[in-house]
């Protein structure tokens, strides 16, 4: 269980690592406003994955002598307090981030602002006294303590967020939007059977399978940023009305699907273009008949070709 444990891990650190490097180099190429977003949520996520891992590691690879020494006591009440300290931040920017997306005036995203900062910094607070409270004066033990405990614990108040996503992404109104929610709501709803499981296989190691549903949204997110950019800005300054035209499909079905490379939403295209969101999957039905495919990925990459 243990090489089990450390090979997942590994495994999650370095997927969650890789994805947040693609959001930083993203972030500095197109300054979009999404990939800002997700970095609020991935780099401290990033660091207490990485943390964790380096705990793990030195655990391993150090003998007693070493583990019982000053300057490993030093080590371990910094990267205790560090780890508290990023689990929280974690908490605070999903949480906000979760606000952001749902619809809501601004002075209700305002009052949950303050509402979760202020339970998330009880949270903090709480967390310091249990620790250290428990390890009676042993660094080690309160790393080790929060290493196997603490973000595992931190990690069931997603649980709430995962609900809140399934229940405002149906009121969503952009294709963003919905989707976002859903990967949130996809995220962490599973963490109610991932809980029990880990009390039983995994409670006295420092990974957890509730780990994975970080890996899991770090992909989503990934999926996201390919639809978005990879798919979308890259082709948007070079299909034009008169390229797709020539395969067939009529002007509107044209400017429809130079409103779909654009990234708008079924309901978005019906405003701009001043008809009904059912008259513009018949033209997207239409178009999809027309070029042989059966998603806006496929249609994506017909263009393309």
């Amino acid at each position: 269980m243990v090489i089990l444990s450390d090979i997942l891990l590994f495994l999650t650190t370095a997927l969650v690592v890789s994805i947040t490097c693609l959001c930083v180099l993203l972030r500095i190429r197109m300054s979009d406003s999404y990939t800002g977003s997700f970095l609020t949520v991935l780099i401290p996520l990033s660091f207490q994955m990485g943390l964790t891992l380096l705990t793990t590691y030195l655990s391993r690879v150090l003998d007693e002598t070493k583990l019982l020494s000053s300057s490993y006591e030093t080590y371990a009440l910094g990267a205790t307090l560090l780890s508290i300290l990023l689990t929280t931040v974690l908490l605070l920017m999903l949480s906000r981030y979760l606000i952001k997306l749902i619809r809501a005036t601004e002075e209700q995203k305002h009052l949950g602002n303050r509402i979760l900062t202020l339970l998330i910094l009880l949270f903090f607070i709480l967390s310091l006294w249990i620790v250290f409270a428990k390890s009676g004066g042993s660094w080690v033990k309160a790393l080790t303590d929060t290493m196997h405990f603490h973000f595992f614990s931190a990690s069931m108040f997603l649980v709430i967020h995962g609900v809140l996503g399934y229940i405002y992404a149906k009121k969503a109104t952009t294709w963003e939007e919905e989707r976002l929610l859903k990967g949130i709501c996809y995220t962490f709803l599973p963490l109610i059977g991932l809980f029990p499981l880990d009390l039983l296989f995994f409670r006295q190691v420092a990974f957890k399978l509730v780990y994975l549903s970080f890996a899991v949204l770090s992909v989503y997110l990934y999926y996201f940023i390919s639809r978005r950019y990879f798919l979308t800005y890259e082709m948007a300054g070079r299909v034009t009305k008169t390229k797709v035209k020539k395969l067939g499909i009529s002007d509107r079905e044209a400017e429809i699907v130079s409103l779909l490379v654009e990234g708008l939403s079924n309901q978005e295209i019906a405003k701009k273009l001043f008809i009904s969101p059912n008259t513009v999957k018949t033209h997207i039905k239409n178009i999809y008949a027309k070029l042989e495919v059966n998603n806006r990925l496929q249609l994506f990459n017909s263009l393309k070709q």
